[in-house]
């Protein structure tokens, strides 16, 4: 995995908005895929295919009219000719990283092509955001529509491969236009090319779709990540901005306290941060964080380093969540 970070300090917002696509395009290698630097509101729009290659994220950062913040926001797709994006993440008092229009702050950054983890020290106080694709729990596989596809009862569908599909499973398909809940009815892994039928498609599909279990597990945090999120869909598409409402919790029952550092060795023990869907009408745990853990208050200073089989982590006291690792 192509990992890296890096840290510095900013003049103001504006000079962080650079410093942020700089690295993200010319060291780990998002593609700016709009650039708006000289619009009122100066914003540009990174896309990345992941670590995989078979990703689609698109994330749009701008630094708004709102004091001492850039607004993030994510998109099931972004169209660079006409500047604009298809059914977004987003919430206007939340997603954004924390920043200084008028002073000088520290910054860190830690991305791979899957996500990008930044903090910022706002005078005594860190905060974070984390933005881009979980570690899902469930398959990332997807299957490639071979033609376009017609809404309709009982419609079948040339795959590149139905191998992953199975009778009576329910999967999301999306294009760069919309995104639905589907169920497979039928497999025929020896047609060429292979074919699946579905009980039901509400919307048309181009070819060239995706069809799979989870394949765009895409969040956007608010500005005291770990914490609640927006997604750009759920287990049946999406429904609005912040209509895929969730948020994050540590796995460590509240015994963090009792293992950093440890009685027996000193050690300090780390935690992934755990995703889940949490309103009233849907929940589902989706998945964890990438490289983001949490710790108990006794293991060390924020700033200082941990050290685990060679890899080091950096530990921040982070407005909202408390204490955190993040992998360097």
């Amino acid at each position: 995995m192509a990992y890296h970070s890096t840290s510095g300090t900013a003049s103001n917002t504006a000079d962080f908005l650079v410093r942020l696509k700089d690295f993200l395009v010319g060291t780990v290698g998002w593609t700016l895929r709009d650039d708006r630097s000289g619009d009122a509101e100066p914003s540009y729009v990174l896309a990345s295919a992941g670590e995989s290659g078979a990703e689609d994220i698109f994330l749009r950062f701008v630094n708004d009219s709102a004091a001492d913040r850039i607004a993030v926001r994510a998109y099931l797709y972004w169209d660079a000719a006409t500047h604009a994006g298809v059914k977004e993440a987003f919430n206007t008092s939340y997603t954004y990283i924390k920043t200084a229009d008028a002073s000088a702050f520290l910054y860190w950054i830690y991305a791979d092509k899957d996500h990008v983890f930044i903090v910022t020290k706002i005078a005594a106080v860190y905060y974070a955001h984390y933005c881009g694709l979980l570690k899902r729990f469930w398959s990332g596989a997807v299957a490639v529509t071979q033609a376009a596809a017609s809404p309709g009862a009982g419609v079948t569908l040339q795959v590149n491969d139905a191998s992953i599909f199975r009778v009576g499973g329910y999967y999301l398909i999306k294009d760069n236009a919309g995104i639905e809940r589907v169920q497979v009815t039928a497999v025929d892994t020896v047609a060429s090319p292979n074919t699946i039928t579905l009980a039901s498609l509400v919307a048309a599909y181009a070819s060239g779709a995706k069809i799979g279990e989870d394949p765009q597990p895409v969040v956007v945090g608010h500005y005291q990540s770990p914490g609640s999120f927006y997604a750009i869909n759920k287990f049946d598409g999406w429904a609005s901005a912040a209509g895929q409402a969730g948020s994050c919790a540590a796995a460590h029952g509240n015994f963090q306290t009792a293992a950093n550092p440890d009685q027996r060795y000193g050690l300090v023990t780390m935690f992934p941060w755990l995703v889940a869907h949490t309103t009233a009408a849907y929940k589902e745990v989706r998945g964890e964080l990438i490289e983001v853990y949490a710790i108990g208050s006794g293991a060390a200073d924020s700033e200082d380093v941990l050290t685990l089989s060679g890899t080091s982590y950096k530990i921040f006291n982070l407005s909202g969540p408390g204490w955190c690792a993040v992998k360097e």
